[in-house]
């Protein structure tokens, strides 16, 4: 199943601000912008789906015998 990942930064796919503030990383050797902390707000995990039972059809269609003759 595919999971949401958040994008890394907060305004992914936005164009910057008019004034960008930017700081030199030594480790890389390039200007960084520098963000603002985000908000973060608390996730809420699903729970575990049940167990699926042997024939996955809906109730209504368990009971229908197959098309063509009994062999």
């Amino acid at each position: 199943m595919a999971r949401h990942q958040p994008a890394g930064r907060q305004h992914a796919g936005e164009p910057p601000p008019p004034k960008v503030t930017m700081r030199f990383d030594a480790a890389t050797g390039r200007f960084v912008p520098v963000e603002e902390p985000r908000d973060t707000t608390p996730t809420t995990e699903a729970a575990e789906r049940p167990p699926t039972p042997d024939d996955p059809r809906p109730a209504a269609f368990r009971n229908i015998p197959p098309f063509g003759g009994a062999a």
